[in-house]
């Protein structure tokens, strides 16, 4: 078949119509694969996936990850996390994130080898809040003033989870009740050093990739310098023209490129149930851009 498509809006974003995921034969599956190195945003709408579904469909595109914080992790399926602000019978929270707001971010960018892929399925999703926006970094840098490109030419940004902690709803409030295991995971991930830039082998573009948030020191600079790149270039990013916020409804499956894009996410009602469940992928790095192609664990 020839996928039919629309666009989210004109600069990047690709809804696929007319697609079960649940039921898709080998071609379909090839067209999808195809279309996400092109566009790092797909959305399938009235989707209705087990688990074993979502995992299976995953797996085509890479290895899939099992992430540090374990409180997240499906019971059945581990390499699904629930994203939720619903509780278990003991008041504990069922999975991560709340209702708060999350701030700009690449997912992973702590870890030495970040997954590069996620695939998000809204089961319930609450009307007229939680909004979910993406920034294209790789549009952002083509679009880059000269100066701002010469200065991340060959560079190298270090990044720590727990960085700014103080400043991250989405770190501080998931932990304020248990101080130790935010500790522990900290202890688990030493900090990481990535290229600022990364290029696609097959299209060519390239990216920005760092976080506003987890970022200690670009390689060779002080504090202040940092500071000021950091500044500069998240006010670049996020420009209302790189950005596309998405309204969810129930059933919305989103699959995004997390070395092609920020993400963050709106506060909404905590009263109104919320939860999604999300696989993350190494995605394939001869057909995708990576943030460590060739890692040797």
């Amino acid at each position: 078949m020839s996928l039919r498509t629309k666009p989210l809006q004109e600069n990047f974003g690709i809804e696929v119509l007319d697609v079960d995921l649940s039921h898709i034969n080998d071609d379909t599956f090839d067209e999808i694969y195809q279309l996400w190195q092109q566009d790092p945003l797909l959305l399938f709408r009235r989707q209705s996936l087990t688990e074993s579904v979502q995992v299976d469909f995953s797996r085509r595109f890479g290895d899939l990850d099992q992430i540090v914080r374990d409180d997240m992790h499906s019971p059945l399926n581990p390499e699904i996390i629930y994203i939720t602000s619903l509780l278990r019978p003991d008041a504990t929270p069922l999975g991560g994130l709340g209702a708060y707001e999350v701030r700009w971010h690449h997912d992973q960018v702590y870890r030495q080898r970040p997954a590069s892929g996620s695939i998000f399925y809204g089961i319930e999703m609450p009307e007229g809040g939680g909004r979910t926006s993406w920034a294209n970094t790789a549009l952002a840098y083509d679009n880059l003033s000269e100066n701002l490109a010469a200065r991340i030419e060959g560079a190298q940004a270090t990044c720590k989870y727990g960085r700014k902690v103080d400043q991250n709803a989405s770190i501080r409030r998931d932990f304020v009740d248990d101080p130790d295991r935010l500790k522990v995971i900290d202890e688990r991930t030493p900090p990481a050093t990535h290229n600022v830039v990364l290029e696609n082998p097959i299209t060519g573009a390239k990216s920005i990739y760092f976080d506003p948030n987890k970022t200690i020191v670009f390689e060779g600079m002080s504090e202040d310098e940092t500071q000021d790149l950091v500044t500069a270039l998240s006010d670049h990013i996020v420009q209302d023209k790189f950005v596309y916020t998405h309204e969810w409804r129930n059933g919305d499956v989103v699959m995004w490129d997390n070395a092609r894009l920020w993400h963050r996410r709106e506060a909404f009602d905590e009263s109104l149930p919320r939860l999604a469940k999300r696989t993350t992928i190494f995605l394939h790095e001869e057909n995708f851009a990576v943030p460590e192609p060739g890692f040797i664990a």
